[in-house]
């Protein structure tokens, strides 16, 4: 596991599909990101980069909203099952990866410290924790960037 605690970072997309999936649990990841990539071939759109998400609520039982999101090759006309915006930005992001195949307990243990840097920091949360999936050059091996804002700095373009 890795925290960038020297500099911050920034999502900038362009051209993004999103989807928001209520109650969802972790054994449901698969099955969302799959309806979630159907649904872009349906529109007629091919992926342009990783398939990210935030975890925008948790209730009692520990299921929770999420807000699937990914680039695309081309813009499309929203539908009812799948939305559009032209771009989405955030800036000012402490993150950190994950680069093991223990995902569950190595961000725990991540968010564990990324939280008490931000404390000791005095800096603000102002989003959900972001992340983003991704592969190495050999594209075999995935990890996870978790990111969250430290300042009010989002932007999305409809």
């Amino acid at each position: 596991m890795i925290v960038n605690k020297h500099s911050y970072s920034s999502i900038r997309l362009k051209n993004v599909a999103y989807k928001l999936f209520l109650d969802i649990t972790t054994e449901d990841y698969k099955v969302i990101f799959d309806q979630f990539l159907a649904l872009c071939k349906d529109v007629g759109v091919s992926s342009a980069g990783p398939i990210n998400f935030a975890v925008t609520q948790v209730d009692l039982q520990k299921r929770f909203n999420i807000e699937v999101f990914m680039t695309v090759d081309r813009a499309f006309r929203p539908t009812k099952d799948l939305n559009f915006r032209t771009y989405f930005c955030i800036d000012m992001l402490l993150h950190g990866r994950i680069t093991s195949n223990n995902f569950v307990d190595d961000e725990i243990v991540l968010l564990e410290e990324m939280n008490r840097f931000a404390k000791e920091n005095k800096l603000t949360f102002a989003s959900p924790y972001y992340h983003t999936f991704k592969t190495d050059r050999k594209s075999e091996k995935g990890w996870i960037c978790l990111l969250y804002t430290s300042s009010e700095t989002t932007r999305t373009g409809r």
